[in-house]
């Protein structure tokens, strides 16, 4: 849990003390948007940018509506769309499409939006550990925005190129990552904020393998425990600790 609302920036990861480190991410929030924001676009209501953040960090790891997005700072969607674009642009923010291919009908494709940095998310939403284990209910974003994270550092380390994508169908079966190599095969990666793990949690990891057929070559569910289980052809639950051991 540390280690997850601990983020990834270096300056940030030097201060020990929980308040310290969320006065950093606050603070650079609002250099980048005193300066960086204006350097790259003209935006009228700059003094917007630090509550769009808040706003749309409570929207992390959700399907992305500009609109609501907008609505609690009387910004419209194509503002608000626009702003979106910025604060992606600043690496704060990224849209994961969705996976859909044409021969599958009932399948979402509106994209996900997420934060880059866990760290930062958390600090935006107030999390400490003290806070989470006293209720861990918003850690799930959290842990989401950092498995993404994880796996695209990864990814840019690797010879070969890498997309990321998410799925969800109609039913509402969803897979929280999808990696797609040069080659076409698939890897879904399921996050989830538990030491259990059951059958359930696979639903959605089925309906993309069957939605892929030859082409799927894996289906994780990454949970907070030590062991690698089988559960069926091609998938596995696996340790959150397999991202960096």
């Amino acid at each position: 849990m540390e280690a997850v609302l601990a983020g990834g920036y270096p300056e940030a990861l030097t201060r020990s003390n929980w308040r310290r480190r969320r006065d950093w991410h606050l603070d650079c929030i609002e250099a980048i948007v005193q300066r960086d924001v204006r350097d790259i676009a003209r935006i009228e209501q700059s003094a917007s940018m630090p509550g769009l953040l808040r706003v749309l960090a409570e929207h992390s790891g959700q399907l992305v509506n500009h609109s609501a997005f907008g609505a609690p700072l009387g910004m419209n969607h194509v503002t608000t769309r626009k702003y979106v674009g910025v604060l992606e642009t600043l690496f704060l923010v990224c849209i994961l499409p969705a996976w859909y291919t044409n021969t599958l009908k009932r399948v979402t494709k509106s994209p996900k939006l997420h934060f880059l940095d866990a760290g930062l998310l958390a600090s935006l939403k107030g999390l400490t550990p003290e806070r989470l284990r006293l209720d861990r209910t918003p850690f799930g974003p959290v842990l989401e925005t950092f498995v993404l994270g994880e796996l695209m550092k990864l990814a840019s380390r690797a010879e070969d190129r890498y997309t990321f994508s998410h799925f969800r169908d109609k039913e509402r079966n969803e897979v929280d990552i999808v990696i797609e190599d040069g080659f076409g095969r698939i890897v879904g990666v399921e996050v989830k904020a538990s030491a259990t793990v059951t059958r359930r949690d696979f639903a959605g990891l089925r309906r993309l393998a069957a939605a892929t057929r030859d082409s799927f070559a894996l289906g994780l569910v990454l949970y907070d425990h030590e062991h690698v289980v089988p559960f069926g052809e091609r998938m596995f639950a696996a340790p959150l600790s397999a991202l960096w051991s």
